[in-house]
C-alpha cells in the first residue's frame, strides 16, 4: 500500500510540475528582441512567495492566458520576485536582481502588474493589488490591449493622391 500511494504522489508532483510554469525575468534586452524589438509588450508580474493574491491572479488568469495562447505572439509575460536574488539584466543592459530591479522600479507590494515597451518604459498605469476579483479580467484584459496598441511601431500612413 506504501509503494502505491509512493507511486501515486510521485506521479502527482510530476504532472504538476509539467504544467506550465510563469517563466520569470532573466534578461529584458533579450525579451526585447524576442518581442519584436518592441512590437509586443512584455508584462512583469512582480510577485512574492508569501502573497496569497499573486497565487490567484497566477492561477485564475495570467496561467491560462499563456496556456490557451491568448495573446500568443503579441505578449510576453515574466514574472519578477520582488524579494528574489536571482540574476536579471534590466532593459538598459545592467546586472541586477529580482529583488533590486523591483526596488528600483518602485515596487514593494504585490501583485502588481506592468505592461513595458521594449525601451523599458511603461505602456500603461500598472494593475495594483487584487482588490477587484469580479472585474480584474477586465481590467488586465484592457491594459494588455491598450498596451500592444502602444507598443505596435507607428505605420506610415499612405498618402492619397
Amino acid at each position: 500500500m506504501r509503494f502505491s500511494l509512493f507511486g501515486l504522489l510521485f506521479l502527482f508532483s510530476g504532472l504538476v510540475q509539467a504544467a506550465e510554469v510563469l517563466p520569470p525575468a532573466r534578461d529584458f534586452v533579450a525579451d526585447a528582441r524576442v518581442s519584436g524589438n518592441g512590437a509586443a509588450p512584455i508584462l512583469v508580474f512582480f510577485t512574492s512567495e508569501s502573497c496569497p493574491y499573486c497565487r490567484e491572479v497566477e492561477n485564475l488568469y495570467l496561467r491560462p492566458m499563456q496556456e490557451r495562447g491568448t495573446y500568443r505572439g503579441r505578449l510576453l509575460i515574466r514574472t519578477v520576485d520582488v524579494g528574489g536574488a536571482a540574476p536579471l539584466t534590466d532593459f538598459a543592459g545592467r546586472q541586477t536582481t529580482h529583488g533590486e530591479f523591483a526596488r528600483r522600479e518602485r515596487v514593494s507590494f504585490t501583485p502588481v502588474i506592468r505592461l513595458y515597451g521594449a525601451d523599458g518604459r511603461e505602456l500603461v498605469p500598472q494593475l495594483l493589488g487584487y482588490t477587484t476579483p469580479d472585474f480584474y479580467l477586465g481590467y488586465l484584459e484592457q491594459a494588455i490591449e491598450q498596451a500592444i496598441a502602444r507598443a505596435r511601431p507607428a505605420r506610415t500612413a499612405k498618402l492619397v493622391p
